[in-house]
């Protein structure tokens, strides 16, 4: 991507790219859900809120619908079922990564962190 990023939150998205293993993977993983998608004649976004939901650790994903059609490409989230080809597709990029030290929320309450160096904290400390 171009930079300098113009806000704080793609630097924040960017720093979680680049701690999952970097551009190149995340393109790759991009592909692998594409391809994935393609087999199920549905989007990336569908594809990876689907495979998010199976983590165990996961009880909902937050998306977001700037319109009808968002909306309508949602709701096809539950209709989705990966099988094990899908899953390995997706696993074997995922297995390339170096992972994250921490989850995101962790990160940045580490005032001193490269995540958390990009965080404004108490905005509203002193405001009445």
């Amino acid at each position: 991507p171009a930079t300098p990023l113009e806000n704080r939150s793609l630097v924040k998205y960017k720093l979680i790219i680049d701690d999952f293993g970097g551009w190149g993977l995340f393109q790759h993983l991009l592909q692998a859900l594409k391809a994935v998608g393609d087999r199920h004649g549905v989007d990336i976004a569908t594809i990876a809120s689907a495979w998010v939901l199976e983590q165990p650790q996961v009880a909902a994903v937050i998306v977001g619908a700037r319109n009808q059609a968002h909306a309508l490409a949602n709701a096809k989230i539950m209709d989705v079922a990966l099988d094990a080809e899908d899953r390995a597709r997706i696993a074997a990029v995922i297995a390339q990564g170096t992972g994250l030290e921490g989850d995101v929320y962790t990160l940045e309450r580490d005032r001193h962190g490269r995540h958390g160096s990009i965080m404004h904290y108490n905005l509203n400390a002193g405001k009445k």
